[in-house]
């Protein structure tokens, strides 16, 4: 009779995401992971297939958490309001808790339909407020992959220490994100 399970997967999930969130995607080992759950580390293959499902589970649930954040701090009469406040909670968002925004856009999307299809989900509220805003059918793929670029590599450089330049970051982030969204009103 097999022994019964010491944790379940969710509760390695939580153990999971918690490790990313104090020191980073890197620090997720195997492991780490089996020692911070008191277990041996054979154990997890009764849950995971390797690590990269287990960090597969955190940025799944780490994308569903930025819509759900997206879409509580989007606020504003205007189209450009509320997008320059969506913007602005997407900053927040990873500068709040840097590693665990580091977990998410791991590059696996083009490889897994289900984290291609979080990313998606993630990205709902703006598809939907560049569509309030009027703009095209045909820009809004454009435009939303130019503002999520923005977004991302701004957020990554900022919680990197990466703007050492001088002048003002709040400067910059606010007339680059009035360039992009400037056809709208």
């Amino acid at each position: 009779m097999p022994t019964p399970a010491k944790t379940s997967t969710i509760q390695l999930a939580s153990i999971a995401r918690g490790l990313v969130e104090a020191q980073g995607p890197d620090a997720l080992t195997m492991g780490a992971l089996a020692q911070s759950a008191g277990i041996k580390p054979p154990s997890l293959y009764k849950h995971f297939a390797d690590r990269a499902a287990i960090l597969k589970l955190v940025e799944i649930e780490i994308l569903n958490e930025l819509e759900a954040y997206l879409r509580r701090e989007t606020k504003g009469g205007t189209p450009k309001a509320r997008l320059t406040a969506m913007a602005g909670a997407y900053r927040r968002f990873g500068r709040t808790a840097p590693n665990r925004y580091k977990a998410i856009y791991s590059g696996n999307a083009f490889n897994d339909p289900e984290i291609r299809a979080a990313c998606l989900f993630s990205a709902q509220p703006l598809f939907e407020e560049l569509k309030a805003a009027g703009i095209a059918e045909a820009r809004m793929l454009p435009l939303s992959r130019t503002l999520v670029a923005f977004l991302h590599g701004f957020v990554l450089m900022e919680i990197g220490n990466a703007f050492n330049l001088g002048g003002s970051i709040e400067e910059a982030f606010d007339s680059s994100l009035e360039t992009i969204l400037r056809e709208i009103a």
